[in-house]
């Protein structure tokens, strides 16, 4: 999904522009590509921000090529997901459902936006 517009937003990251002012509510952007293994079915790697008004408001991170059903949600802080260290200012591991599916850049649902809340869990393919 590319959106151009002239109060875009260049995220080095994102590698594209957004439209802030036709972004409502909370979307998510792919920025590193979701693999799922063969393996196991289930994603072992990828990256997915999550945008509200323009800042990020978490990063999941969904592994390193390991099928371990493990993701790394990071929740931000005003637009900030790091310490001045590199460190993540609230990060939480969870188990992630290993059935194939894929995810996809787009508009985040209610239920998914009670899972990034949640410390127990996080956004499910």
């Amino acid at each position: 999904m590319s959106l151009v517009c002239s109060c875009g937003k260049l995220d080095k990251k994102l590698n594209h522009k957004y439209d802030c002012d036709k972004l409502s509510g909370v979307h998510k952007f792919v920025y590193e590509p979701i693999v799922v293994s063969n393996d196991c079915n289930c994603i072992v790697s990828g990256k997915v921000k999550y945008l509200k008004d323009c800042k990020t408001v978490a990063l999941v991170y969904y592994g390193d090529g390991v099928c371990d059903n493990v993701a790394t949600k990071i929740i931000c802080e005003n637009g900030n997901c790091f310490d001045k260290d590199e460190n993540p200012i609230k990060s939480f591991e969870y188990y992630i459902d290993c059935n194939g599916n894929n995810i996809t850049d787009g508009f985040v649902s209610q239920g998914e936006l009670e899972d990034l809340s949640d410390p127990s869990t996080g956004p499910q393919p």
